[in-house]
């Protein structure tokens, strides 16, 4: 076949492919409606693994990546679970058929309130009505009035943190939350003409995208920046200015239909920026109880030494999961404070009713503010084994050490990206020797995937460069989380530790002598869970994590690089509750069974040495042998 019939043959099997999209999706709502009859949950979990095992199975055979079959499948799961349960409240809470739904948000068209409004109302088959508005309030009144059926709000964002406003006005209003909805929000400097950055005089910005981008605007002292109500008015004035010495910060996507161009992308402070938004209406809602749900809720506990423990201990007696606790003060009641609640949990359920009657008793004043569908729909993962080929005891006295048995029996538990250390299954870790070439790094990451492992770590700070250092940062990230994977990298200064804490999942420490305390105490401050290299003296290596736990991390895991003896691992065990990681030469024929052993005699994890990325295919038989014995 010539070029032109090849892409005639790809463009007849994409319009193949959404043929059978669309009918897996009627499929799926069909589901759905059996479901309503005889209730069940929306998902089924063990049902969704055992279909992804045999899918990832079934792609290898076909030439197929495990990574690039568990994304679409990922997709293909979560447009699945948001559409059966769109049918599902739409029976349950039906509402006159209406030619289309009028929607409040803050800001002109293009706004990232508009954006996430227009995401949420395209699950109704209906048309917008699209109400701008200037503040929050003006967003609650307009929907009190009922001039719009829906308003959209932002709560809290991943960078910037919660939103006070929105807590503050939610405590008087009528409304109801409804729904949830979580937008990526990449922002970008965006301009009306062409022109570089170094001709920039002005910037228009929200005062939120200005605080979630403060390290970049940094970088540009001599530009003057200007507050708007939103960020769509920012990008409103700059397309009605047209020249070359203004900018305004907000989405390429809003940019676009203001006529403006993205200058420079992705200048939030932390790469992966989201923000949540809530859905208010008049009246609540009913969630199916097939579905996943949130109820929110305010409360004030007074002033008495425990309430607010008490009332946490109501929840947690009910075994209902609390997902956001924020405190707002109560205006006229000075040093008084009102506690907004999430919790995972359908408000019509007996569990919830029976918490709300118990913490109206011991409460000053409680509200629920709506029941409504979980926007979160959690990917479906496949045990490490599978894709290989081939509670808590109560603290001892403060005065114990928090590193040892005595301070903590069981076991730590730590989150590395979306895997966890700690568990039977040990976390397996790929370590490339220094930063290889862009192939090699996606190469070492595919083989990673493929044979099971977790984590990918690279050296991004070697040559001392703290610039380069940021860009392989975030390739590294990049390339990460394209396989699905968490990222590692080494630290040897406080800065390093700080930057690379912005971006990746797992920190190994490598202090020099010089600089040891410092790094160790920047560590104990920083989020991110961390490796620590074992010394020849383990009552030293324990003396360090105690310094590091001290500072208030407790995501802190040990690693022994120099192949200490078996009983000394042991003794080591039982003196800590630190998880304990071996370290493996990848080109080591024995490492497969030396692997094994070590994990029966209570090893959680392994760092793989590999030579270079090549190298990567040794990972295939160690995995093997750790996850299928």
């Amino acid at each position: 076949m010539n070029l032109d019939e090849i892409r005639t043959h790809i463009t007849r099997l994409d319009s193949e492919l959404l043929t059978l999209l669309a009918r897996r999706k009627a499929l799926s709502l069909e589901v759905a409606r059996a479901k309503l009859e005889n209730p069940r949950p929306i998902r089924d979990q063990e049902r969704e693994q055992a279909l992804l095992v045999e899918l990832v199975n079934q792609g290898r055979q076909l030439g197929l990546d495990a990574h690039y079959v568990t994304r679409l499948y990922h997709t293909i799961i979560e447009d699945s679970v948001l559409s059966q349960q769109a049918l599902l409240q739409d029976l349950l809470n039906p509402q006159d058929q209406v030619p289309s739904i009028s929607v409040a948000f803050l800001g002109l068209r293009g706004s990232y309130s508009n954006l996430a409004a227009r995401k949420y109302l395209s699950r109704f088959q209906a048309g917008i009505i699209e109400h701008s508005c200037e503040t929050f309030q003006q967003i609650l009144d307009t929907v009190e009035s009922g001039q719009a059926q829906y308003g959209i709000l932002p709560i809290e964002n991943t960078s910037s943190g919660s939103i006070n406003d929105v807590f503050d006005l939610m405590q008087h209003t009528s409304l109801s939350i409804v729904g949830e909805l979580t937008q990526p929000i990449e922002h970008c400097l965006l301009v009306a003409v062409d022109t570089d950055v170094s001709q920039l005089k002005t910037l228009y910005t929200h005062p939120q995208v200005y605080q979630q981008c403060s390290q970049y605007l940094k970088t540009l002292p001599g530009v003057k920046v200007e507050f708007c109500a939103a960020s769509s008015n920012a990008m409103e004035l700059v397309a009605g200015l047209k020249r070359p010495d203004v900018g305004a910060m907000g989405s390429a996507d809003g940019g676009e239909l203001h006529g403006l161009k993205p200058l420079v992308r992705g200048l939030a402070n932390q790469k992966q920026n989201m923000t949540r938004f809530i859905v208010v209406a008049r009246k609540p809602i009913d969630v199916a109880e097939q579905i996943p749900a949130k109820t929110s809720f305010i409360m004030s506990t007074g002033q008495q030494s425990g309430a607010l423990v008490e009332a946490l201990l109501v929840l947690r007696s009910h075994d209902i999961t609390m997902t956001k606790l924020e405190s707002r003060p109560i205006i006229g009641n000075p040093w008084e404070e009102m506690f907004y609640v999430d919790v995972a949990a359908n408000v019509n359920s007996p569990e919830m009713q029976s918490a709300l009657k118990e913490l109206g008793r011991i409460t000053r004043f409680i509200k629920v503010l709506g029941c409504y569908p979980s926007a979160e729909v959690a990917p479906t993962r496949i045990p490490s084994g599978a894709l290989s080929q081939g509670q808590a005891a109560a603290p001892a006295e403060d005065k114990q050490p928090r590193h040892s048995r005595a301070y903590k029996h069981d076991d730590t538990r730590l989150q590395v990206g979306r895997f966890y250390l700690g568990t039977d299954e040990p976390l397996l870790i790929a370590m490339l020797p220094a930063w290889p070439g862009d192939q090699q790094l996606q190469e070492a990451a595919r083989k990673l995937k493929e044979s099971g492992g977790q984590v990918l770590a690279v050296p991004c700070f070697d040559n001392g460069d703290i610039q380069q250092g940021l860009q392989h940062l975030q390739r590294l990230r990049e390339v990460a989380a394209r396989f699905d994977l968490a990222a590692m990298t080494r630290v040897s200064k406080a800065e390093e530790l700080n930057r690379a804490a912005e971006y990746l999942d797992l920190l190994l420490l490598q202090p020099e002598q010089a600089l040891r305390s410092e790094l160790l105490i920047a560590a104990g401050r920083c989020t991110r869970p961390l490796l620590l290299p074992l010394q020849q003296d383990a009552a030293a290596s324990l003396a360090d994590a105690e310094l590091i736990l001290s500072e208030g991390n407790q995501q802190l895991a040990l690693l022994d690089e120099r192949g200490l003896p078996l009983a000394g691992l042991l003794a080591l065990q039982q003196q800590t509750h630190l998880p304990l990681l071996g370290r493996l030469d990848g080109n080591d024929a024995l490492a497969p069974g030396l692997a094994h052993a070590l994990k029966e005699a209570g090893l959680q994890g392994f760092c793989v040495e590999l030579a270079d990325g090549q190298q990567a295919d040794a990972l295939a038989p160690l995995a093997h042998r750790l996850y299928r014995g």
